[in-house]
């Protein structure tokens, strides 16, 4: 999934030359046979169930990674891409795998398998994402990196808030061992085993020596907040994720991998394609047309804390309920609230600033899109909740939100500190 926090359990190609220097785009690599590498994309699904006895994702992953072969086999191959693989298929044990082309297939290369122990926490620390980092780096050396991250997310509340977060899952159904539930599964729900703050997982990247990636695409719930964005402004150039839950079937890779293994991705295409398979997405025979998504240009999270810090510093701003503005989640109060509905909100008289908010918000989300309403797993221990999309910014911020996991770690955040 700030202090982002994807909820680990167990453990962009879009970049414009004005943006980057000399120092973020590696020389292009060139193996033995004198074929170029232009990018490697990192596909890290760590464990997300409560044990053994509950799988969590697991067989969602599996899924996705048969997707993205499919899409591979049929455009006839990887060309200039490699795509290295980190997949837990236990509670204590995960995999790295080289996945290739040959004769017309794809092949799991199984590199190297790690086993974790509960006492040190190997899959989960910042230490833990370096040294993974390290060996992709070495196994599947390229011009540009980038990596999707297929979990469980919670944006950017930090791990240390889990005895306070049990409250809010005790609402949801357990989806491992209930056989009653009749909805759909999502991303948020899985097990608190291993987490990981998004403080740790932007050190990890730093000191991996990867560089930006060109994006990292989160594959987990309530990702795309600002706070997010903040924090791994110096780890990606661009951010793909959901601002609220997303299905536990997550991204339809089939549909997206052209675009995700290009160099410049078209991120609009994304988006429509993104959106165009959830308005039509059924689970046992049912609709559930429920989506979001959007892209986060990293480059413009320093420009919007400064717009953010500005208003917060005016004296024309508004006393705004909370139940007025457009919430992103089914946890109660809201953790994560529509970015943009509540700067409006909050200045309704101060329209020059409102003016520059928007510019800046426009360049922070230059693509987004949305089905007309939003599914929660959390309202409803049966059948989950649908929830209207007044408005949409494609971006969340947590600061009007009185939720206790909020409040009690909002001031901790590298965001809110540059902003307050």
């Amino acid at each position: 999934m700030k202090k982002l926090f994807f909820i680990l359990q167990l453990m962009s190609l879009f970049v414009f030359a004005a943006c980057c220097s000399d120092d973020d785009v590696p020389r292009p690599y060139v193996d033995p046979n004198g074929q170029t590498t232009e990018n490697t994309i990192f596909v890290y699904m760590p464990w997300s169930g409560y044990s053994d006895s509950n799988s969590g994702l697991y067989n969602d992953f599996q899924t996705n990674l048969k997707d993205i072969k499919k899409a591979i086999v049929a455009q006839g191959g990887l060309h200039n891409t490699k795509l290295l693989v980190f997949v837990s298929e236990k509670v204590d044990k995960g995999n790295l795998i080289n996945v290739q082309y040959k004769n017309g297939a794809c092949v799991d290369d199984t590199l190297e398998v790690f086993n974790n122990k509960l006492s040190d926490k190997k899959l989960n620390s910042q230490q833990w994402i370096t040294t993974i980092l390290k060996r992709v780096k070495k196994e599947a050396p390229a011009r540009t990196y980038s990596m999707i991250v297929g979990c469980h997310g919670k944006g950017w509340i930090p791990a240390s808030s889990e005895s306070s977060y049990a409250s809010a899952r005790s609402r949801a159904v357990n989806f491992g061992e209930n056989k009653g539930f009749i909805g759909p599964r999502t991303r948020w729900f899985g097990g608190s085993a291993y987490m990981l703050d998004i403080s740790d997982f932007a050190k990890g990247i730093a000191n991996s020596g990867i560089g930006k990636f060109q994006y990292i695409m989160f594959d987990d719930c309530n990702m795309t907040g600002v706070e997010v964005a903040y924090e791994l402004r110096n780890n990606a150039h661009y951010i793909i994720g959901s601002p609220t839950e997303i299905m536990a079937y997550g991204m339809p890779y089939e549909l997206l991998w052209r675009e995700l293994s290009k160099t410049q991705p078209d991120y609009n295409h994304i988006c429509t394609e993104f959106i165009n398979f959830y308005n039509d997405y059924k689970y046992d025979g049912i609709p559930y047309p429920y989506g979001t998504i959007s892209v986060i240009d990293c480059s413009q999270a320093e420009g919007m804390a400064n717009v953010m810090k500005e208003i917060y510093s005016t004296n024309s701003l508004a006393t705004v309920s909370e139940d007025s503005i457009q919430s992103m989640d089914g946890y109660l109060p809201s953790m994560f609230y529509d970015m943009g509905d509540y700067v409006h909100r909050l200045l309704p008289s101060n329209p020059q600033l409102l003016a520059k908010f928007d510019q800046q918000l426009s360049k922070l989300v230059p693509f987004k899109g949305h089905t007309e309403s939003y599914y929660t797993s959390l309202r409803s221990a049966w059948t989950g909740t649908v929830l209207p999309i007044k408005t949409y910014s494609g971006i969340t911020i947590s600061d009007p939100s009185t939720n206790s996991l909020v409040t009690s770690s909002l001031n901790k955040d590298a965001f809110y500190q540059a902003t307050h």
